[in-house]
């Protein structure tokens, strides 16, 4: 039996925090090194996400690379209602009160979902890891109530062997 192929799909914070993790002299390598994984089909992230790069004031090179490259994704991986409804059923508490716009990480959890129903291996890749409550839980505290497996943006560099 074939083992799964592994995918990872980036929440907004992992792709914004690049730019503090990651030297700029060495962001172009790593988007480049990003990019090739997204033409593999082994990163993705859902149309919320770009939605939310889009609304940075400034777009630096993480937020420009999300921009392009989600026009090279399979949109076919878009979460659908099915998946979106379950998320805020075991873990809406991930969306603030009082949220203005619509916040992606229900969309990031319901594509690994989708994903995962796909019999695909996933992996969330997040540096949301502080719970604010009672406002809202963080994207740890959210895929460990969906039993999805997520790492931060440093252990996803180590994953695919880039050294920041």
């Amino acid at each position: 039996m074939t083992p799964a192929r592994r995918v990872a799909v980036l929440d907004t914070s992992a792709i914004v925090e690049a730019k503090r993790a990651i030297a700029p002299d060495r962001q172009w390598e790593f988007f480049e090194r990003l990019k090739e994984l997204v033409l593999g089909g082994h990163i993705y992230f859902p149309k919320a996400v770009r939605d939310e790069l889009r609304q940075e004031r400034h777009h630096d090179t993480p937020e420009t690379w999300a921009l392009n490259a989600y026009e090279h994704m399979d949109h076919t991986y878009e979460p659908g209602e099915d998946a979106v409804t379950e998320v805020m059923r075991r873990a809406g508490d991930v969306v603030e009160k009082d949220a203005e716009g619509e916040p992606a990480d229900p969309y990031v959890l319901a594509q690994a979902l989708e994903f995962r129903r796909r019999g695909l291996d996933i992996v969330i890749v997040t540096e949301d890891r502080v719970n604010r409550m009672p406002i809202k839980i963080d994207m740890r505290m959210a895929c460990e109530r969906l039993d999805i497996a997520w790492i931060t943006l440093e252990a996803y560099m180590e994953e695919i062997g880039f050294d920041p």
